[in-house]
């Protein structure tokens, strides 16, 4: 016999409610079968209440014979009856299962656990049940299962004094402690014996604490007041004094801590998202940490973010100072991804001492502040102060910036300024060897410790053993290698992979040599690793540190740069890696640490002892001064790096490089100065060149200063060759070089080059950048030939008049013709294109291939004489980015595929029309983020009007995609007009308004969007930026406003315009000033930017606002997608089928066939 099902009342309604419709003593007893609509109704009500449901049905059975118009065969009506009370049965069956296995398990997991040995649960919930055990939690614990949350919850009714060791076992083993306060928590000495335990791993392991605060005040907890105060007082006369503090500490200790307060909350289900949300972020960064396979930093990190929440200051600085290779950039990295999420904006510049030495402060700076504010390529110039819009743009910023590796206090100033630059409770957090460093900044400063002893002996088991605990026979052993580290990580774990799989007499060797260079800890450790490296890994780690380590290589394109028949590069990097002394990113970009690149670097300078020119690899500037003046090369050299921006005139002899024969790699780059006249104060040959090494496989030489690579140079070792800024006419002078393994060619602005060579022999050539290269005519056919070609860039090429190929090119994805103003010509195709930019050049058409370049993503066609596009750019469904800026021709816009993230038309005057998909269900699947028709005067009324339903469709989409994430996302649409859109629900022609937030969706940060809608005066100067000055509240002035910058047109403004727009940094700071207030008052001024950056106030025409949720979205989308009789468009079709089907099916029956001269067949 099969295990009986749990009865189902609901489905046995549904089989009486069939009893009913056969047997019933009311109207329409003899109705032989039931129809569709009757069948549907019975199961739907077969799901409601039991008091309603045999009422329910007998009206069913009650109803007139008209209102059942579908039938269907008593086959097919049987069939679905009895697949309904199945399902209805089985979901039933699932239902009272689940509920069972809950109520019968005392510690229940929401997922099964891993082994007891590992981190066993993502959560680990402290809660009193008495409070929240049936409400509460359970909604809670549902929403952790929904997201894979791996939560511990004990249901068990907590008896007795002491906790079970399986519980502790628990909370060790969580990742997370989330800690639910409640009225009576501090009642229950067994919640209170767990937050101790909670606190302590947080102390000894950095476990990560959410404190809830739930119907309870935080006050109260951490002063133990009201009903807190009132469970202490009888905790007090029944047990010791030494107990009752720890407990006081505890909730004081906990209640100090970031946490979620459910007043802040209109209602417990958006509390649990936000809950949810803040345990997934959290676990993010945990699993990273478990997965890095870091020890001890889970304290450091948690003493950091003690002096950050330490006091209350507009920006705080942290210092982390220590010795190299304690771990400093480490807990910097950590402490930033944990806590990146909490700020506006976010920089980690990492490695600021090499870098700022390669490239100089100022290229630094810019990146710094390129990335704060999401602007690609950021006007800075001088190294001090910032332009005034974007010190105004950072005040109202929240900030963390990591500065790594600071060596001189001149490096702050430049780069993190004064504490006015940015907005209320940034950060900035700062490491250093140096204390002196911070010794002007008003900074807390953190001293790295040492790990202790059982932190190194894990840290150095787990890199020797690759396990946390050593093998019997070497823990005596391990304890001496540790005692030796002295609690250094960046030894332990060197010393770790040093001893990896070694034999016991190996490791007493090795611990013999580390006994006699005591002095020199760190650098002789690593030395000792580098001496146990195979000839050619050392080879390669000294190339990685003495040559490639700045230029941010690949994997892939270092291996070809090292390649040689003599060794395996792949081999030789993978054992490099293994033995963590270089380290590879998610990226694939390998890396190595500053320590070791200082020991590599020493290592390399003692190969001069027997004189300069006995030195393989040269990178000090005077040494190569030497060198070079000297004319003292010979054939030991095996790599030159300089910068020539920082070195001294020097006449070259035409033999300099003659001896060097066995030079692989040269690199003479300009970096860290402005200086346009280089070829004046740089490099000369007045003699020219007698020649170059033929082993050469990287050559860059910024300002080449002659007109051709000398005659006697073979190529046939090139993989990159890149002469930017070169006086270059003709790379070689009548010969077909063999170019087998050159994979990039870069010759841009060498605006005397004249024609290209004959590539056809150079079949690994990947990238060809000839960027303004004026003179440049033509590009030889051999370049269509090339399979492997991926880029090719002729920006700026003013001399070349075609580009055609009848040859698909099979692997180019990036084709730049930006600015080939007399370019009229064009046609080449390739089915892997990504990007294609055809701005600023003459063409009149794209070629009728368009359509089948399917991976096409972005299409530049801006200032071009294009007067149509092709309807089959609709075929282009991975098309996110078109512009098509004052394209003065363009007449008609065809409808564009779903794909299209940003559109920009500004500036075509003569646009008349514009298409769009006819169904608003087909615009729903858009992902339209940007879209402007500035200037677009001639728009007829259809096309104006299909844009504002477009807008409205795709910016509710927007904003309620960003809803509950915290960035800076903005979406905006411009097109001509006067007049608010109708479906903004609030509208002004003032520069305030006031919103009643009781008919409004509740106020909370990511669960409200605010939609605008502004009219955008005539504006007849030019500018780029247009300045929205938007409060919130009573409150005017500094601090009470927020500055929203959005994109104009530089030509001027012609007509009024409608401007849409999200913002969400505005929506967060709105919900902010909207919490607990019964309306709001929102006002706007605008302002636009001159072309001297100045800001001219505007008169706005009116705006708009909508509100908007999740909810209200959800019925948006609804309504969309219903049809006009109130039905769904999907469900509307295949009722309508079904009815052919019955109508056709009961005319063969009466008739007995079904005459096809109906459908137009005979």
């Amino acid at each position: 016999m099969g295990a009986a099902l749990p009865v189902n009342s609901d489905a046995v309604d549904v089989v009486n409610a069939i009893g009913l419709c056969k047997s019933s003593g009311g109207v329409n007893v003899a109705r032989p079968s039931l129809s569709c609509v009757e069948l549907v109704a019975c199961a739907f009500i077969a799901r409601r209440g039991a008091n309603q449901r045999r009422r329910k049905i007998q009206s069913i059975v009650a109803m007139p014979m008209s209102y059942s118009c579908f039938r269907v065969c008593d086959g097919i009506k049987y069939v679905i009856l009895v697949f309904v009370c199945f399902l209805l049965i089985i979901l039933k069956w699932k239902g009272v299962t689940e509920k069972t296995a809950i109520d019968n398990n005392s510690s229940y997991p929401v997922a099964c656990p891993s082994t007891p040995q590992m981190m066993k649960y993502d959560v680990f919930v402290s809660f009193r049940g008495a409070d929240i055990r049936t409400g509460f939690l359970s909604h809670l614990i549902e929403a952790f299962s929904r997201n894979h949350v791996v939560a511990f919850v004990d249901y068990r009714i907590q008896k007795g004094d002491q906790i079970s060791e399986a519980l502790l076992a628990a909370i060790e083993g969580s990742l997370i402690s989330l800690v639910i306060f409640s009225q009576n928590y501090a009642s229950s000495t067994w919640c209170l014996l767990e937050l101790v335990k909670i606190l302590e791993c947080r102390g000894r392991d950095g476990q990560i604490v959410l404190p809830v605060f739930y119907k309870v005040d935080p006050s109260d907890v951490r002063h133990q007041k009201g009903t807190y105060g009132n469970a202490f007082a009888e905790h007090e006369t029944n047990y010791s004094s030494i107990t009752v503090h720890s407990w006081r500490a505890a909730l004081n200790e906990s209640a100090t801590l970031s946490g979620l307060h459910s007043s802040n909350f209109r209602n417990e289900a958006e509390l649990i998202e936000e809950i949810v949300k803040c345990v997934l972020m959290r676990l993010n960064h945990v699993h990273q940490v478990h997965l890095k396979g870091l020890v001890g930093i889970g304290k450091r990190i948690a003493h950091v973010e003690s002096l950050l929440q330490s006091k209350v200051v507009n920006v705080r600085i942290i210092g982390i100072w220590g010795m190299g290779g304690i771990g400093k950039t480490t807990i910097a990295q950590e402490i930033y991804n944990k806590l990146c999420f909490e700020y506006e904006a976010c920089s980690f510049l990492a490695n600021i001492r090499e870098e700022s030495r390669r490239h100089g402060l100022i290229s630094l700076k810019k990146k710094l502040f390129s990335t704060l504010l999401g602007v690609k390529d950021l006007k800075i110039d001088t190294p001090n102060g910032l332009p005034q819009y974007v010190e105004k743009m950072l005040r109202r910023m929240k900030v963390l910036i990591i500065l790594d590796d600071v060596n001189d206090s001149e490096q702050l100033e430049i780069l993190a300024g004064t504490c006015d630059w940015f907005g209320s409770n940034s950060a900035i957090i700062i490491t250093t060897r140096d204390k002196q460093v911070l010794a002007k900044e008003d900074a807390d400063i953190y001293k790295v410790e040492a790990l202790n002893f059982n932190e190194s002996l894990r840290l150095f088991n787990l890199n020797a053993f690759k396990q946390n605990h050593s093998e019997i026979e070497y823990h005596e052993l391990s304890k001496r290698v540790v005692n030796y580290a002295k609690g250094t990580p960046l030894v332990l774990k060197v010393l770790g992979h040093l001893l990896h799989g070694k034999g016991k007499e190996i490791w007493e060797n090795q611990l013999e040599r580390l006994k006699k260079v005591q002095s020199k800890k760190v650098y002789d450790v690593i030395k000792l690793s580098y001496d146990d490296l195979e000839q050619d890994e050392k080879e390669i780690l000294l190339d990685i540190a003495c040559f490639f380590d700045g230029l941010n290589l690949k994997v892939n394109r270092l291996k070809f740069l090292l390649k040689d028949r003599d060794y395996s590069v792949t081999a030789g990097l993978e054992s490099l890696k293994d033995k963590a002394l270089i380290s590879i990113s998610q990226k694939n970009v390998v890396s190595m640490h500053d320590i070791i690149q200082e020991t590599a670097w020493q290592i390399a300078r003692q190969e001069s002892i027997e004189g300069l020119g006995s030195q393989s690899r040269l990178l000090d500037a005077d040494d190569i001064y030497q060198v070079l003046k000297y004319n003292k090369g010979n054939e030991a050299i095996r790599s030159i790096v300089i910068n020539l921006a920082r070195t001294k005139q020097l006449q070259l002899n035409p033999e300099v490089f003659t001896k060097m024969s066995k030079l692989q790699f040269l690199d003479l780059y300009s970096k860290g100065s402005c200086n346009f006249f280089l070829h004046q104060a740089g490099l000369y040959l007045p003699q020219g060149l007698e020649s170059l090494s033929n082993e050469l496989r990287y050559l860059r030489w910024v300002y080449y200063p002659l007109t051709s690579l000398p005659s006697k140079f073979s190529a046939e070792s090139l993989v990159e060759l890149n002469l930017p800024y070169s006086r270059v006419k003709k790379l070689w002078h009548d010969q077909v070089q063999d170019l087998v393994n050159l994979r990039v060619l870069v010759l841009h602005s060498s605006m005397h080059l004249k024609e290209l060579p004959d590539f056809s022999k150079a079949t690994s050539l990947k990238v060809i950048d000839l960027r303004f290269c004026v003179g440049l005519t033509s590009v030889h056919p051999s370049v269509f030939s090339l399979n492997k070609l991926e880029k090719l860039n002729l920006g700026g090429c003013l001399s070349l008049t075609s580009l055609r190929s009848n040859i698909h090119l099979s692997s180019l994805r990036y084709l730049s013709l930006y600015g080939c103003m007399t370019l009229k010509d064009f046609s080449v195709t390739s089915k892997n294109m990504i990007t294609l930019n055809l701005e600023l050049t003459r063409i009149k058409q794209l070629p009728s291939s368009i359509g089948f370049q399917s991976k096409l993503e972005k299409l530049r066609l801006a200032y071009t004489y294009i007067e149509n596009l092709p309807t089959s750019i609709k075929l282009l469904t991975k098309l996110q980015h078109l512009d098509v800026r004052h394209c003065e021709r363009l007449r008609i816009l065809p409808e564009l595929p779903p794909s299209i993230e940003t559109l920009d038309a500004r500036g075509c005057v003569s646009l008349e029309h514009v298409m769009f998909p006819s169904s608003a269900i087909e615009q729903l699947k858009e992902n339209k983020k940007r879209v402007a028709f500035w200037n677009c005067l001639k728009l007829d009324e259809h096309s104006l009007t299909a844009i504002e339903l477009n807008a409205q469709i795709n910016m509710m989409k927007f904003a309620h995609q960003h809803l509950s994430t915290f960035g800076n996302a903005q979406g905006t649409y411009v097109y001509p007009g006067s007049k608010v859109p109708e479906w903004l629900v609030y509208k002004t022609k003032h520069d305030y308004i006031t919103i009643d937030l009781s008919f409004a969706p509740a106020p909370h940060s990511s669960h409200l969007g605010f939609i605008f809608g502004f009219i955008v005066p005539q504006v007849p100067y030019g500018g780029s930026v247009l300045k929205f000055i938007i409060s919130g509240g009573t409150g005017e002035g500094e601090g009470n406003n927020i500055h929203v910058f959005l994109d104009r047109t530089r030509h001027g403004i012609q007509s009024d315009h409608v401007y849409i727009m999200y913002d969400q940094a505005c929506s967060r700071y709105l919900n902010s000033r909207a919490k607990d207030q019964p309306r709001l008052k929102i006002k706007v001024t605008v302002a636009s930017q001159t072309l001297t950056s100045q800001y001219v106030p505007l008169q706005l025409g009116g705006f708009g606002i909508s509100i908007i949720n999740t909810s209200q979205y959800l019925n948006f989308h609804q309504k969309i997608e219903l049809g006009d009789n109130g039905m769904p468009n999907t469900l509307f079709l295949a009722c309508l089928s079904c009815f052919c089907c019955f109508i056709a099916f009961f005319y063969i029956k009466l008739v007995g066939y079904l005459p096809l001269s109906l459908f137009g067949l005979n």
